[in-house]
């Protein structure tokens, strides 16, 4: 039986033809949200006849492997002559410095998405628009080009080809996972009070995809108790990855030691343990960039020969990591992020799962899934997501703005630095005093956009 393979057009093209230096933005969550809403503003003025986010999907086999490479694109004018499949890319840069780079990366996936909708449509040519959108302004620069359709499958078949290379490697990896899953015992003759329990109950919840919430005592085996049953669900097909969530160092720990464990008695499976960058970054004070980090030169270059030497491997723990990263002189982090793709089972911290600035945007916003999440010591997520959903404000932003505008507003406006406070207070109506009971109130401030 093939094995079966799925690939986002993104991630065919960002694994093949990425080349060259790192250079790493902060996106955060507001940059996302306003990257989609721009997004929408441009569909939503296109001409009629023009159809906005067209899923498309084409399976190219092997003897050992069927691949499905597919994606959804940004819009296509299907009206005109020569269909049109558009590609939007959003940036903080002038979208004519980006149009004038020819990024590879960006008009590849463009010509994958334009090939594969020539073919579902029996076209013999097809174009392909590029629009850089400026994420401050607004401000869009279109590049515009017509393709025939042999190019465009030329293109498609060298691509794929490569990838294939790479995806034969993982089809043979998960034949030799799976095969030791199945036979796999529990690591040890006998259970502890309790832990054959927890085992029965974790498979039952991992069968009928539900949720578990278990309180057990210190010392039961919990640890091995869930991954036990989870991960048998890897090589019966309804799980794609483990993800292990854990906020202390002694977590992380009882994983690696019980997949060391599992791992004695027969089983082979790649996990990563993800470590935080501030911990594993080798130059802290430098920004992920050519210019101030020596490893961020070229890295992608010698990206690929890092990734083939760590999959003779099976257990990436942050020291083997770092190991290999520098002996490739690849950067750390972004090497783990790269491995996590890979890997069977994820193991880190809650916020790579949750946190909305530091989550795992190529698995749970990129990428579609069926994934199994381990949450050790789930009653920590109160505490954090407190963390993770709550605003801060600052005043430096508010003192810099109040200067930059002192002295320029209309005459009749108080000016910054003026006492305002009547105002900051509210009405009389609202202010302190005396309720109906007698007792004193007091009233709150609030900052409005």
């Amino acid at each position: 039986m093939k094995t079966q393979l799925a690939v986002g057009v993104r991630e065919l093209v960002e694994h093949v033809l990425r080349s060259g230096d790192l250079k790493v933005e902060f996106t955060g969550t507001s940059r996302a949200a306003d990257a989609i809403r721009l997004h929408q503003r441009i569909q939503g003025e296109r001409p009629p006849g023009y159809a906005p986010e067209v899923a498309v999907s084409r399976r190219v086999e092997t003897p050992e492997v069927a691949l499905a490479v597919g994606g959804r694109i940004d819009g296509v004018f299907a009206e005109r002559a020569v269909p049109v499949i558009e590609e939007i890319k959003t940036t903080r840069r002038s979208p004519l410095e980006c149009l004038r780079e020819e990024n590879p990366l960006h008009w590849g996936q463009a010509k994958l998405y334009a090939f594969i909708y020539a073919a579902e449509h029996g076209l013999e040519e097809a174009g392909v628009q590029l629009t850089y959108a400026r994420l401050d302004t607004g401000e869009t620069r279109e590049a515009r080009r017509h393709f025939p359709v042999a190019d465009l499958a030329a293109f498609f078949e060298n691509v794929v080809g490569r990838y294939l290379e790479w995806a034969v490697r993982i089809s043979n990896w998960q034949g030799q996972r799976d095969a030791s899953i199945r036979g796999l015992p529990f690591p040890f003759d006998t259970y502890r009070p309790g832990q054959q329990e927890m085992v029965a109950a974790v498979a039952r919840c991992l069968g009928r995809s539900e949720r578990l919430f278990n309180q057990a005592a210190t010392g039961i085996g919990k640890t091995l108790a869930v991954l036990f049953p989870a991960v048998e669900r890897l090589a019966d097909g309804t799980c794609d990855k483990l993800f292990y969530l854990t906020a202390r160092t002694t977590g992380r720990l009882a994983a690696e030691k019980a997949l060391e464990e599992l791992r004695a008695r027969g089983l082979h499976l790649k996990s990563l343990t993800l470590t935080a960058k501030e911990k594993i970054c080798v130059t802290p004070q430098a920004a992920c960039h050519p210019e101030e980090c020596e490893v961020a030169r070229g890295h992608y270059d010698r990206l690929p020969a890092a990734r083939r030497a760590m999959f003779a491997s099976e257990a990436w723990t942050r020291a083997a990591v770092a190991d290999a990263a520098h002996r490739f002189h690849v950067c750390p982090f972004e090497f783990a992020l790269d491995l996590s793709q890979w890997a069977d089972l994820v193991v880190c911290d809650y916020n790579y799962a949750f946190d909305p600035a530091a989550y795992l945007r190529r698995f749970f916003q990129e990428e579609a899934g069926d994934y199994i999440f381990l949450v050790d010591e789930a009653h920590n997520l109160v505490d954090r997501s407190r963390e993770m959903f709550s605003a801060e404000l600052h005043k430096k932003p508010f003192l810099d703005l109040r200067r930059s505008v002192k002295g320029a507003l209309p005459a009749g406006l108080p000016q910054p630095g003026q006492d305002q406070r009547l105002d900051a207070r509210g009405p009389p109506a609202r202010r302190g005093g005396r309720g109906a009971d007698g007792r004193a109130q007091r009233t709150g401030s609030a900052i409005s956009p």
